[in-house]
């Protein structure tokens, strides 16, 4: 019930033909999965990589009550998107923000992107999201980049395998989402 930072591509679909169309291209298999919207199947692909067609991307900062299902505040870093446009409240340094978005009291990071499949443009529109704090902190050139080339663009979406040894000694790895746009 809690989201993990996977290596490869996983689609969700309720259409089965749609679902073996994806397995077929990418790897892996249909399976059906628990859910509580019509998307009853999943495939966890083989691919670290898609070539895709950007249609949209939308980042934000969110801060998200006990159900999930309404955010309590969001904000674009430095206004709140209230009536007021007031301040953001959560702290302005990166380090302090990040541990009040852990304590559940600062927003954090909610990135959207809707995009085809370069190879299997008729499957229709697909979305990724994401809570990366690294594809937050980039996300500002992938917007600029969207939006020079007229809202639609060919784009790499790049799951990225990150692994260091800390001052410590203790080995930390994990995946971060990287959407290249012009990439393709």
């Amino acid at each position: 019930g809690r989201p993990v930072a996977l290596q490869e591509w996983r689609f969700t679909t309720g259409d089965p033909e749609v679902a073996q169309a994806v397995a077929d291209k990418y790897g892996g298999s249909p399976t059906p999965w628990e859910t509580t919207t019509e998307e009853s199947l999943e495939v966890m692909t083989t691919a670290g990589s898609l070539a895709v067609v950007l249609t949209q991307i939308q980042s934000e900062f969110v801060l998200w009550g006990r159900n999930a299902s309404a955010p309590i505040r969001s904000c674009d870093g430095s206004v709140q998107k209230d009536d007021l446009h007031s301040s953001c409240v959560c702290p302005a340094d990166v380090k302090a923000h990040k541990e009040a978005a852990r304590a559940g009291t600062a927003c954090q990071p909610s990135v959207r992107a809707t995009f085809r499949l370069a190879d299997l443009p008729d499957l229709g529109l697909w979305r990724f999201n994401s809570a990366s704090w690294q594809l937050a902190g980039s996300i500002n050139d992938a917007e600029e980049a969207l939006a020079a080339a007229g809202g639609e663009a060919e784009a790499v979406l790049r799951l990225e395998l990150v692994e260091y040894t800390t001052k410590t000694g203790r080995a930390v790895a994990y995946t971060k989402p990287v959407i290249e746009v012009g990439a393709a």
